[in-house]
């Protein structure tokens, strides 16, 4: 059986790979290059037991390794750098904030007093 966070190594055989527990339970990705210029990523301990996860992890640093050394297209055909799906730390959905709702409250609020209030 191949450990999951071999993946890495494999992805990355020019860097120095340093996984390290963070307090919060989540995992610190480390990649240090032989010029000891080094990348670092947060990742959810979750993450190591999905391949699909790790696979999208992988692609990030590879994508943000990109960005840095100004090599990453974001027009053309076959590229797809961009990812379509919005990040979330614990890989649930997006919820609206109640900012984002004030105004829809504030609508209903305002239809509700002019229900209650009497007519002149």
């Amino acid at each position: 059986m191949k450990l999951p966070f071999t993946a890495f190594y494999d992805a990355f055989p020019q860097h120095k790979v340093i996984i390290k527990p963070r307090p919060d339970g989540s995992l610190l990705l480390t990649l240090v290059a032989k010029d000891r210029k080094s990348v670092c990523k947060a990742i959810d301990s979750e993450a190591l037991y999905s391949d699909e996860r790790v696979r999208q992890v992988i692609r990030e640093l590879q994508r943000d390794m990109k960005l840095e050394a100004g090599e990453a297209l974001w027009h053309g055909t076959g590229v797809d750098w961009v990812s379509r799906d919005l990040p979330t730390y614990l890989g649930g959905p997006v919820r609206m904030t109640a900012a984002k709702t004030l105004v829809a409250r504030r609508k209903r609020e305002l239809e509700q007093q002019s229900l209650r209030a009497p007519a002149a």
